[in-house]
């Protein structure tokens, strides 16, 4: 029999299981398949979130809120007011995206993509290079405040402010662009509004993330209040194989056979050695069964998977399972036809992909309008039978824009003359006078059609001329 190695010489036992009942904040960073993918999947949505507001694309940052022209500059294009049915598909598609995660493997968005998970755990990395692992915490803290460490304390607090004034610059940069919330720092030229901002999210990421954690997932996000259901039977969630870790038992160094007990009381794999707890995000027991407070990011696995190769016990006792007892060896994937919600889910997710890219292709760069004012049908004046109409135009470019007018009706003439100007995201109404000279040959209605050319090309608008 090979001889195995017990969790006592990993660490000492007893305190783990103190400490992890007494510190629920003392997280234990965990290394592992999971924790990599986490990494694999938070750094792309960190360098992204950290980058937007400084790389261009058609003229503007990839990502700007500009609240003073009212105009969400993203990816390239650029929405106005009136284009807000194309973001509501944006956010109905990333709902079903949602809805998509959660079903295949529930609050995977929590565990591995979520800023405020991605946050805390940058935060607790940097608390373990500074303060040392979870054990060298828990005895600070058990510490007298006079007998500890006031220079690492005051390393890691700064490196928190400084993570959090560079979340708190960014996230202000999404409606300052990058360039300009430099420029006016630099130049000590921003406002009291402005420096409010700043400090407001600088402070509430360092206290989200530094101190808060877990207590925003168990108490102020709604997310895991209504997560069930969207889940079904065949969720993959983090669950215990209570079969086979059941009853637990500290292991124990056995040398050889012959010093083993001979009436062994038999038991599970599980070793109870705390480790699951302790490097839960939001400190709960897996063991215990399914918890709402659960995030499934799958560090518990990855610390069991490590316990069970030192102890050289099959891996799995802890895992991804759409049954919490179900043995690994009889687990059964069910086929996708019957999960009819992940297909409706699927199915609204790709048509509301689908109609933002209908809209935003067939997105105009200008919006005309040519109505007829109400006041009267027709007047008299010294060039003859007058109509009045009131054109609206809206220029929905990051350029200034000139127009051209013209009516294509040989009996018909259009008062302004020249090039009508419309700055970038602009929108104005012109008054015009659609007039039929003297001696005037027509009665009645007479349709016409309005020619208005920009850089884009020809509009054509339709009217009506009403004379005697």
């Amino acid at each position: 029999m090979n001889q195995q190695i017990p969790i006592t010489t990993i660490e000492d036992h007893n305190s783990l299981i103190i400490d992890a009942t007494q510190h629920n904040s003392a997280v234990r960073l965990a290394k592992g398949k999971f924790q990599r993918l986490r990494r694999l999947s938070s750094t792309p949505l960190i360098l992204l979130f950290l980058l937007a507001p400084w790389l261009t694309l058609n003229g503007s940052p990839i990502l700007w809120m500009d609240l003073d022209q009212h105009v969400l500059h993203l990816m390239g294009f650029t929405f106005w007011p009136e284009d807000l049915l194309m973001l509501t598909w944006v956010a109905m598609a990333s709902a079903f995206a949602l809805f998509i995660a959660a079903n295949v493997a529930g609050r995977i968005w929590c565990g591995f993509s979520c800023p405020q998970t991605v946050w805390s755990m940058m935060f607790i990395w940097v608390e373990d290079k500074i303060e040392g692992s979870r054990n060298q915490r828990l005895k600070e803290l058990n510490k007298p405040l006079h007998q500890r460490n006031l220079l690492k304390f005051l390393l890691k607090h700064s490196a928190w402010l400084l993570i959090s004034c560079i979340t708190g610059f960014t996230f202000v940069a999404y409606f300052e662009t990058g360039n300009g919330l430099w420029n006016q720092l630099i130049n000590f030229n921003v406002s009291i509004e402005l420096a409010f901002w700043l400090g407001f999210f600088s402070l509430l990421t360092y206290i989200n993330a530094g101190w808060l954690r877990e207590q925003v997932c168990l108490h102020m996000c709604p997310y895991s209040r209504f997560q069930s259901v969207m889940v079904d039977q065949h969720t993959l969630k983090v669950s215990y194989d209570t079969q086979r870790g059941e009853p637990r038992k500290l292991h124990q160094k056995m040398p050889n056979d012959s010093e083993a007990p001979k009436n062994k009381e038999p038991s599970g794999d599980c070793i109870n050695c705390q480790l699951c707890v302790q490097v839960c995000p939001v400190g709960i027991d897996i063991r215990q069964g399914l918890q709402y407070a659960c995030i499934d990011c799958g560090a518990c696995i990855d610390a069991c998977d490590d316990i069970m190769q030192r102890i050289e016990k099959p891996t799995g006792l802890i895992r991804f399972s759409p049954e919490p007892t179900q043995s690994t060896r009889t687990k059964t994937k069910s086929p996708m036809a019957a999960r009819p919600r992940l297909w409706g889910y699927g199915v609204a997710f790709i048509v509301s992909v689908l109609l933002f890219a209908w809209q935003v292709s067939s997105k105009a760069p200008y919006a005309y309008q040519f109505n007829r004012d109400r006041a009267q049908l027709y007047t008299y004046n010294d060039s003859g039978i007058s109509n009045a109409f009131i054109l609206s135009l809206q220029n929905k470019t990051l350029n200034s824009t000139e127009f051209q007018i013209a009516i294509t009706h040989p009996d018909l003439v259009v008062s302004h003359q020249g090039a009508l100007s419309l700055s970038a995201g602009l929108k104005a109404d012109f008054p015009l006078q659609v007039i039929c000279p003297e001696p005037c040959q027509l009665t009645g209605r007479t349709p016409f059609e309005l020619q208005v050319r920009s850089n884009q090309g020809l509009k054509a608008l339709q009217g009506v001329f009403f004379s005697p």
